[in-house]
């Protein structure tokens, strides 16, 4: 993960903890600890960080060493939510909010062919999964 080419997560991935930015906020907190974050700010230096990180009550500086410490998304998601103290239903809420954002944000071309990208990405990772199981199971049962 070089400055030149370190990229976060997309705001609307949902891959960690079922919230929308999460998963862009932990791997900005990660980049930032390592030094490798470029030109993308983390913390109160961002206003979407600020946003996300009020929202779960978590301060930059708590969400950083967690990020750091928890390597595995899903066990940081449960960390977050353990931590939060939120709904599922204000977190469904807070999603809707932030996909409106992101969405009025950004030009609706735009917007429709990123989530493709989006779209075919997941397809890609359900497929990769699949061949590894299927392999998995072939050699298992070879005779």
């Amino acid at each position: 993960m070089g400055k030149s080419t370190f990229r976060p997560r997309d705001i609307i991935n949902k891959e960690v903890a079922g919230i929308f930015g999460v998963a862009r906020l932990t791997d900005k907190a990660r980049a930032a600890h390592a030094g490798e974050i470029g030109s993308y700010k983390y913390g109160a230096d961002s206003e979407q960080d600020t946003a996300i990180l009020s929202f779960l009550g978590i301060s930059a500086e708590a969400f950083q060493e967690a990020a750091v410490r928890i390597d595995h998304d899903v066990k940081l998601g449960a960390w977050i939510l353990d931590n939060c103290e939120r709904s599922s239903e204000e977190v469904s809420k807070f999603n809707r909010k932030m996909k409106v954002w992101w969405q009025n944000k950004m030009p609706q071309d735009e917007f429709s062919k990123r989530r493709r990208q989006l779209a075919q990405q997941a397809e890609n990772r359900r497929r990769s999964w699949r061949q590894r199981d299927k392999w998995w199971w072939h050699n298992f049962f070879r005779t």
